[in-house]
């Protein structure tokens, strides 16, 4: 018998009782969730567990170690969860681009879901996401986050300052403002359509944020886009001296609490509150997009009928480009990465050990 048709009938009493112990999810699951990771073994535990704690049971998650020397792979393994899938990459690629291409082509599933490592899922996340693109067809999700940051300088104490915007597209994102697609925690896509696009360029390989110029190709391949407005994602801003990674985490333990205990009241109510707060002593960060939406659509079509990323010509013929993997290094961990492997050799890596 096909276990995932059988919990999807409705069970009352004991015999319901003795599915949720026994068979809580099918052994074909719906969607692969990729967590790029990188030494932060107590954030990323904190980080699984709410993956853990979702109401949607039915997925498998490929955690990609960016050769990591740290103890993620025995936190992993403590959470006691063989969903979990622990793939560490011999080589450093410095960014998340590489790990999370790395764990696309890991995934089998209908659908593929990402949850970085410093970044925390409220329960229905991916029940939402599922039912959302079932109704509406769309080949890419985004909820919304909540994004929370440290109340001057006590990093136990946080502060809700920003949410993603409601109703974002992804021609958008030709504003270049990379908030506007983030954080990858909001997206689930059909794994198809991840196909189709390919992977994810690197920052030595892109002049734009990589996130950035993951959406614009989405837009000029016609990928389509349901941006619900349910927030379901809190996402961690919090500032602490380099090396930010040597942040572990601990002012997440209450909220992770309540996620796994399914009571989220007191979250929502400290999201309201703080960015009521926010607004009256005008230190909400949210921006309006730098030029018109009929601006952004106009580039996107631009790019679609010429077949190429016009904001990354436009970019590279100015000369601006910023040492973004370089910058990005030295405030997280302090390390330089000189070279990045090949994205083809990583994947090939990750299948002979899976």
């Amino acid at each position: 018998m096909n276990l995932g048709a059988f919990r999807s009938v409705s069970y009352p009493g004991y015999i319901g009782l003795f599915l949720d112990k026994f068979m809580p999810y099918s052994s074909e699951p719906r969607l692969s969730v990729v967590v790029a990771t990188y030494n932060r073994g107590p954030v990323l535990a904190r980080v699984l567990r709410t993956l853990i704690a979702q109401t949607e049971k039915n997925w498998q998650a490929f955690v990609i170690g960016d050769a990591c020397s740290d103890d993620t792979q025995s936190r992993i393994a403590a959470l006691g969860d063989d969903r979990i899938h622990f793939v560490n990459l011999p080589e450093r690629f410095g960014e998340q681009a590489g790990p999370n291409s790395v764990g696309m082509a890991l995934s089998t599933t209908q659908y593929t879901a990402f949850l970085n490592h410093d970044d925390y899922w409220l329960p229905d996340h991916l029940e939402r996401a599922l039912a959302d693109l079932d109704a509406t067809g769309a080949d890419l999700y985004w909820s919304r986050a909540a994004f929370f940051t440290n109340r001057g300088a006590w990093t136990h104490r946080i502060l809700f300052d920003e949410v993603s915007n409601k109703g974002r597209r992804l021609e958008d994102t030709f504003g270049e403002l990379p908030l506007l697609s983030e954080p990858m925690s909001s997206w689930v896509a059909k794994t198809d359509a991840l196909a189709t696009l390919g992977h994810m360029k690197l920052a030595t390989e892109t002049v734009l944020v990589p996130i950035v110029e993951y959406c614009q190709r989405a837009s000029r391949m016609n990928i389509t886009l349901h941006a619900s407005d349910a927030i379901t994602v809190l996402k961690d801003r919090i500032w602490t001296p380099p090396p930010t990674y040597a942040n572990t985490g601990e002012f997440a333990e209450t909220m992770v609490a309540e996620i796994e205990a399914g009571q989220t009241e007191n979250i929502m109510a400290m999201i309201e509150q703080d960015l009521w707060l926010t607004f009256a002593l005008e230190i909400d960060e949210q921006k309006p997009p730098s030029v018109s939406r009929l601006g952004h659509s106009s580039r996107a079509h631009i790019a679609s009928a010429a077949g190429m990323n016009l904001s990354e010509m436009e970019r590279a013929s100015r000369r601006t480009s910023a040492p973004l993997l370089v910058k990005a290094l030295k405030q997280r961990t302090g390390e330089v990465v000189t070279k990045q492997p090949k994205i083809s050799e990583m994947i090939a890596y990750a299948k002979s050990v899976i």
